[in-house]
């Protein structure tokens, strides 16, 4: 047995290829496109702003009108291999209603990086935030991590990865 109930490897791969659990997977992709493109139409937002050293670090920001407003950060899916923030606009269209600021990542993707370089920048993000956050309209005392998929691992590894020197912010469970 090499995991669980799983006798081969190829049994664990094909629970990986998502597209095979749809009919017709291009139909979510592009609801996904057409409606985070109408969501950074409709909200103001900041896009592609640049938190980190490498081009692949930026965000698109969708500010609340409160400037003390909670702030989200979701970091998008795409298998660590694909996909980025534009894909995942949408994401914005409730908080925001609410008043809650909304950070969407994107990330250097594999095989170019390694899982340990997108958690990195995946807790970049935070640190930016806690340091900068109030000057998007929002409060660095409350930042909250969301993630898709592959964006869901990374928001539990921002938990577990130890705090750097220069961190400055506490994670909280």
């Amino acid at each position: 047995m090499l995991y669980r109930n799983f006798a081969t490897q190829q049994e664990i791969d094909d629970l990986y290829e998502i597209e095979r659990s749809v009919a017709d997977p291009k139909l979510y992709f592009e609801q996904f496109i057409n409606e985070s493109a109408k969501a950074r139409e409709d909200l103001d937002c900041l896009l592609d702003v640049p938190f980190g050293p490498t081009i692949e670090e930026t965000v698109d920001i969708f500010p609340a009108r409160d400037p003390d407003a909670p702030i989200l950060v979701f970091i998008h899916g795409g298998y660590w291999r694909r996909l980025s923030a534009k894909e995942f606009s949408l994401v914005a269209r409730g908080p925001v209603e609410r008043n809650i600021t909304v950070i969407v990542t994107n990330y250097a993707l594999c095989p170019k990086v390694t899982l340990t370089e997108i958690t990195r920048q995946s807790r970049a993000v935070v640190s930016w935030l806690a340091r900068s956050g109030r000057s998007f309209a929002g409060s660095p005392e409350r930042i909250f991590v969301s993630g898709h998929s592959a964006g869901g691992q990374q928001g539990s590894r921002c938990l577990r990865e130890p705090l750097g020197a220069n961190d400055r912010f506490e994670i909280r469970l």
